[in-house]
């Protein structure tokens, strides 16, 4: 299962409703027994992503969700989802059992293709941010956003838990390509974003790794601010 794949479409069946929707942005990133997906919906203004492990058991993937935010709100309680899967040529698909609506028990079948390169490198699993901070002149200021951020086979993801302008609470996900060369320099191109301004834009990070199961990610904003975050490998 381990992989980048975008969700194609979704169809939802049953009890008079038979419809297709493909305005929901999604990637799922699998890696070792871990696992995340980010979304966003521009048409519904609406953003969410999620982290937990995974399994998979006679066709069936089993996703325990360890923390999860969609909008304003988060949650660490932790629950499991099972669903049918097929793999096939280019992705695979997905049926969830039966769901209840308004319009009584509804199938949800969800079709992914597989984005991922013939590539590895040392950052590919899942990883939480566990500090996060900025350089002002002498000042250091101190972020307290929940991020974590995916990486499998060139594709990479992050979700944020965060405070906005306002100090209300918000989620925002960006997904899309990365490289990263000999000094350690990560290059991420964004695709997909809750954030228009950064849609098609190119970041080059330094990135040092501290062992095998956390790194440290430094940038420059747009103010000038170095920007430090150290993140520590789920499991």
């Amino acid at each position: 299962m381990d992989g980048a794949y975008k969700m194609v479409k979704q169809n939802f069946n049953g009890n008079g409703v038979d419809t297709t929707s493909t305005e929901n942005n999604q990637l799922k990133i699998y890696a070792g027994n871990v696992m995340m997906y980010v979304l966003t919906n521009s048409s519904q203004d609406v953003s969410a992503f999620a982290v937990g492990k995974f399994s998979i058991d006679s066709g069936k993937l089993i996703e325990n969700i360890l923390y999860n935010a969609t909008e304003n709100l988060q949650s660490t309680d932790v629950f499991a989802d099972t669903v049918n899967i097929g793999k096939n040529d280019t992705g695979y698909v997905q049926t969830a059992s039966k769901l209840v609506s308004d319009k009584g028990q509804i199938k949800i079948t969800e079709t992914y293709r597989s984005t991922a390169a013939n590539t590895t490198s040392i950052l590919d699993g899942i990883w939480k941010q566990v500090s996060s901070y900025a350089l002002r002149g002498n000042d250091t200021i101190k972020h307290n956003d929940v991020e974590y951020k995916a990486f499998y086979a060139g594709n990479f993801s992050y979700g944020d838990y965060y405070a906005d302008s306002a100090q209300q609470k918000a989620t925002g996900i960006s997904y899309g390509t990365f490289s990263i060369d000999s000094s350690n320099n990560l290059t991420e191109t964004i695709n997909v974003s809750t954030w228009p301004e950064l849609i098609d834009k190119t970041f080059v990070l330094t990135i040092t790794k501290n062992g095998n199961d956390s790194f440290t990610q430094t940038a420059v904003n747009v103010t000038g601010d170095k920007e430090i975050s150290v993140y520590e490998r789920v499991k």
